[in-house]
């Protein structure tokens, strides 16, 4: 069972224990400006779910008005081909907006490419109708004249984010094994690793477990 895939939500109001950042990005959806986002934190709290979800809320079409890409593989020659020619010209259906999308910008391979990233984000070369949403793990090697172009969304691992996942859990449990078999505590305890806990990990439990209960009920 995909159940990370499965269950991920499509609108922000679907992000669990993110309230402070979700309040904050549906205030961008209701009054789109060209910007910088960064979304960090560690593995598994929701960050690309977020991003992913924030580019449905703005209705911005995934085929013509975003381009994605991973910080590992975004070359000089692919920046200068977005910024120069791509951004430049309205998406051909849905909204008017273009969203870069960076999954794991510590990833960017060179400091040349952080600087031609940095300089195409500065006020006067930022495409008029553009949105940038970044994601990291850690962003603290990235270069600092780079990260100043981003409003940084730090997200949170902890005790609250794990209770408002396991609400979730539950309601995913009920839907996959049935209202009437209590979730194991296995399944909201497979979330933590060390003081971090992760939705993803969470899930991957879940899916175990109830795929083993499956088998059970059927022999």
């Amino acid at each position: 069972m995909r159940l990370s895939s499965a269950y991920q939500p499509t609108t922000l109001d679907g992000i669990v224990g993110q309230a402070a950042i979700i309040r904050r990005l549906k205030k961008l959806v209701a009054n789109p400006s060209p910007c910088c986002v960064l979304l960090e934190g560690r593995g598994g709290v929701g960050k690309s779910a977020t991003a992913k979800a924030l580019i449905n809320d703005l209705g911005v079409c995934p085929f013509s008005g975003v381009a994605e890409t991973c910080g590992s593989n975004l070359s000089i020659d692919e920046v200068r081909r977005l910024f120069g020619t791509t951004f430049r010209l309205r998406p051909m259906t849905g909204s008017p907006w273009h969203v870069l999308l960076i999954e794991e910008l510590e990833l960017l391979p060179s400091r040349n490419v952080s600087a031609a990233l940095k300089n195409e984000l500065s006020e006067q070369n930022m495409p008029h109708r553009l949105i940038v949403v970044a994601t990291s793990n850690d962003a603290s090697g990235l270069d600092e004249a780079l990260l100043q172009r981003f409003d940084i969304f730090p997200f949170g691992s902890g005790s609250i984010f794990a209770e408002s996942c396991v609400d979730r859990l539950n309601d995913i449990w009920a839907e996959v094994v049935g209202p009437e078999v209590p979730m194991p505590s296995v399944v909201a305890n497979g979330g933590w690793h060390g003081d971090h806990y992760s939705m993803r990990r969470a899930l991957n439990t879940l899916a175990a477990v109830a795929e083993s209960r499956v088998q059970e009920v059927a022999a």
